[in-house]
């Protein structure tokens, strides 16, 4: 629990920091070369996604030797999956500097003055990509050996420094928009360099030594290169939307989903980190083989990650356009629509991470990947479809939304198979009562909010009145008698301890 505290706390403190530096970002660049920016560079939005799904291939092998406690065997499969990632990032950097170059100067709708600087960041985009990439084994062996403080603080001092670079801009003289993304590539250079020295530092398994155990490399490469899969396709579904919505709309239609895609992963932030913190547990229980503890810790997290998002999900959607309007002052056009979708997806999606995480541990990942994946690849051809026939672009998040739910759908099954969790077990536990707390606390806050017009401070007022009946909701009808007792147990173990300390 103390590892959740901590990740919770550098999640609330990262999401508030990246906030205000992209509320900056935004005014210094302009609502063109913010749209740019995300057109071409849209996936360093999503680096921690990044990080943390790739991560969970390498997590799996590594958590199998600490539980032999095997540290020469330890420091051999960190060591291959470090080859590994590094070929991965010398391939991507290749695919990005020939074909997605290629792609920037021949078809995406940039204005003619602008298209030095677009080419300047895409540049800058494909490297800090690579360098994503080749930090993945240190993050997996972190998250392993359960070194949650040093995985907080990386992320912590890389949103402090955002913010930096986002104050720089106001001094900047230039091309800011070849600044900003000069600054990002040096942010993440920094942080590759600190993370790989703490490492060296204080883990004997991440001091690299060339593996040529053919046969270890060969699973480690045929686990990685699936579970790539899904990852690549909500890379491609976040960057191909750009490339959709550059291309129908314009820029400014890029700026929209870039400002709704930083407002969503903030908020998804407190769900996937829980999951971070939870997954060497459900790895080690699912080795151990008890199968109702297992099955007890996948439920439990679904439904804790879910909450954590769904308290402040409601506020924000329900209040999107005073929220919005408070952050940036001016926002951009169908971002309002474009958040509160994305939400909403990101709530579906929350449901999945423990999901995803016993599927990696049950090392049956080829069909399950060929068919989330595959389905999920397709969100980009319909979208171009829809857009063909004039659809807004709002269509593209609701088909999103739509693909996230028949994934959830395919993971449930995919763990009923490969676990023996029993039919009905996950719909019981966990999308009964998320789905009547859902229903009632936005019915609820919206009731009340419509009762009260007349509040001092009427968004800040109805924004917390949203979140104090969502965490009822939450407390009465969210969790079982156990579960509450649970909770209240932890917290007051928690509190207890924190008076002893005091003293």
């Amino acid at each position: 629990m103390a590892n959740t505290l901590i990740m919770y706390g550098r999640t609330l403190l990262t999401m508030s920091v990246s906030l205000y530096s992209s509320r900056v970002v935004l005014g210094q660049l302009g609502e063109v070369d913010y749209g740019i920016y995300f057109a071409v560079a849209g996936v360093t939005f999503v680096i921690a996604f990044l990080n943390s799904a790739l991560a969970a291939s390498t997590q799996r092998h590594l958590s199998v030797e600490l539980a032999f406690q095997d540290a020469d065997r330890l420091r051999t499969v960190f060591s291959a999956s470090l080859q590994i990632h590094a070929a991965i990032a010398v391939a991507v950097l290749l695919v990005c500097e020939t074909v997605g170059l290629w792609f920037l100067h021949t078809h995406m709708v940039v204005p003619p003055e602008r298209m030095q600087a677009a080419t300047w960041a895409f540049h800058c985009a494909a490297f800090t990509v690579a360098l994503t990439v080749l930090q993945v084994p240190y993050n997996a062996l972190l998250a392993a050996t359960e070194r949650f403080s040093a995985y907080a603080a990386f992320d912590i001092a890389h949103a402090l420094l955002r913010v930096l670079i986002a104050l720089a801009l106001i001094l900047a003289v230039g091309d800011r928009l070849e600044l900003f993304s000069s600054l990002m590539l040096g942010l993440v250079v920094v942080i590759f360099m600190a993370k790989v020295g703490y490492c060296r530092l204080t883990l004997e398994a991440s001091r690299y030594r060339p593996c040529a155990d053919f046969g270890l490399l060969r699973r480690l490469a045929s686990f990685a290169g699936w579970s790539l899969v899904e990852v690549l396709s909500v890379v491609l579904n976040i960057h191909g939307f750009g490339l959709l919505l550059n291309l129908h709309f314009g820029p400014v239609a890029n700026a929209s989903q870039g400002i709704a895609v930083q407002l969503a992963n903030a908020t998804s932030t407190l769900a996937s980190n829980l999951q971070i913190t939870a997954s060497p547990r459900i790895m080690k229980s699912y080795f151990q083989q008890d199968a109702s503890q297992f099955h007890d810790l996948v439920a439990r997290n679904a439904k804790t990650a879910f909450f954590l998002m769904l308290v402040l999900v409601v506020p924000v959607v329900l209040e999107a356009d005073a929220v919005l309007g408070a952050w940036l002052g001016d926002v951009p056009e169908y971002s309002v629509g474009m958040v509160r979708l994305l939400l909403v997806t990101g709530l579906v999606n929350s449901l999945s991470y423990p999901l995803v995480t016993v599927i990696q541990a049950t090392g049956n990942i080829r069909r399950y990947q060929i068919i989330v994946g595959g389905l999920m690849l397709t969100a980009v051809p319909v979208g171009a479809l829809l857009l063909s026939f004039e659809a807004g672009p709002l269509s593209l998040f609701w088909l999103l939304l739509l693909l996230s739910s028949l994934a959830l759908a395919v993971r449930i099954r995919f763990v009923m198979q490969l676990t023996g969790l029993a039919p009905g077990y996950f719909a019981r536990r966990v999308l009964q009562p998320t789905s009547i707390v859902t229903a009632l606390s936005f019915a609820a806050a919206a009731i009340l909010a419509a009762a009260l017009p007349n509040l001092p401070l009427p968004e800040i007022s109805r924004f917390l009145a949203a979140c104090i009946v969502t965490a009822t909701a939450i407390y009465v009808l969210g969790f079982s008698d156990a579960e509450r007792r649970w909770l209240l147990g932890m917290l007051s173990d928690r509190l207890l301890r924190f008076r002893r300390a005091s003293t």
